[in-house]
């Protein structure tokens, strides 16, 4: 796994990459491409997109000589993580963490969408683990972003899947 205080940087292929796209990458590549700006850390990026999935990311973009750490540096990749350990990830975010940040993205939704937002502040309000409420997190992203813009989604997004590290 990375550490979460780890900064990516572009590379000069990766730079030549933004402004002139020939490698044909997924979405998510190009996608993460672009957030990686020398300043977002692992855990910043991490919010960004699906749980799990940044590392992989990174990996690719690392592995395809798109990014690198600060002076050219390689980030250790480690192997997959056993299904124990990532059965247990994010259960360290402790019961009453847990439940405040569960209720103050339900309470969030409930004042932003109105009767709207009810069935979702409910799925929020069912989440029984820090990875349930992830994927529900994602799901309210999209949502706040259709109705309120994707600024809002992204901040929404940030402000309280952060919490949940």
């Amino acid at each position: 796994m990375l550490e979460e205080g780890l900064v990516f940087h572009k590379t000069a292929a990766g730079a030549r990459e933004m402004t002139t796209p020939g490698l044909g990458l997924p979405p998510k590549l190009r996608r993460a491409l672009i957030l990686v700006d020398g300043v977002k850390t692992v855990s910043q990026l991490g919010t960004l997109f699906r749980p799990g999935e940044v590392e992989t990311i990174l990996a690719e973009l690392q592995h395809r000589g798109l990014v690198t750490l600060a002076g050219g540096a390689l980030a250790p990749v480690s192997p997959e993580p056993s299904a124990e350990a990532r059965a247990s990830a994010g259960k360290g975010i402790g019961k009453e963490n847990f439940e405040a940040v569960r209720q103050r993205a339900m309470r969030e939704i409930s004042h932003r969408l109105g009767p709207n937002g009810d069935a979702l502040a409910i799925r929020v309000e069912r989440c029984k683990t820090p990875e349930e409420l992830r994927v529900a997190l994602r799901e309210a992203e999209t949502i706040l972003t259709s109705f309120l813009g994707a600024e809002y989604g992204r901040t929404f997004a940030q402000k309280i899947g952060r919490d949940l590290l």
